[in-house]
């Protein structure tokens, strides 16, 4: 009876293992999917017309209006890269600078994308440790790039821009600048820094993350 239940036990914990991450990634990408499609929804039926929204309703295919997402970014890069689609989008971003409050919601928002996509710099590519919130403790930040403009200069030094995440949500946090002789740069990916991060540090890198797993197939 003893050995049926450590059999059964082990035969839970391995199953939880593979159902788990694939049953959040599942409804990850299904609540994406599903309000990709509910907001192209209007679109899809302009596209498809009549007949075609009416087979939409009789036979449903999700992701139709992801798909079409991405087509029409995929459209919109390709007129955006022409002579004459430049145009076009210049002459859009000076009337967008005459509307006030649009103005600094796209202008804001342009910037962020242009640092990103042309920064020299890898972002988000390197972990490092740094004091945080006081001496001696000490915490995982991301490097996010340089920190520039004003801000740069009233720093006086080389400074650089770091988001320390929060734990177990690595979505929410805190963008630090500091000085980089004060982080240590780690070796250790991003995707292990914010494995130790989700795990509450239970899992800095691959090989904890499969002593863990032996370790609970061995209590079983």
């Amino acid at each position: 009876m003893k050995k049926f239940r450590k059999a059964i036990k082990k035969n839970l914990i391995a199953g939880l293992l593979v159902t788990v991450p694939v049953g959040l990634t599942y409804m990850v990408l299904a609540f994406v999917i599903r309000n990709v499609d509910r907001a192209m929804n209007p679109v899809v039926t302009k596209v498809l017309g009549p007949t075609g929204l009416k087979m939409m309703q009789e036979y449903h295919i999700p992701g139709v209006g992801f798909l079409l997402l991405i087509v029409f970014i995929a459209m919109v890069g390709l007129f955006g890269t022409n002579f004459f689609g430049r145009k076009v989008l210049a002459l859009s971003e000076r009337v967008v600078h005459t509307i006030p409050f649009v103005r600094v919601i796209y202008t804001s928002i342009k910037k962020v994308v242009d640092t990103i996509s042309q920064t020299e710099t890898p972002s988000f590519q390197q972990m490092v440790l740094l004091t945080y919130p006081r001496a001696p403790l000490k915490t995982l930040g991301i490097v996010c790039g340089d920190t520039r403009g004003e801000i740069s200069g009233k720093t006086n030094g080389d400074t650089i821009n770091v988001f320390v995440p929060t734990s177990p949500n690595p979505t929410t946090g805190f963008l630090l600048m500091v000085p980089r002789k004060d982080v240590v740069f780690l070796k250790m990916s991003v995707e292990e820094g914010l494995k130790m991060i989700i795990s509450f540090g239970m899992v800095s890198n691959k090989q904890d993350e499969k002593k863990i797993q032996e370790h609970e197939t061995d209590e079983t």
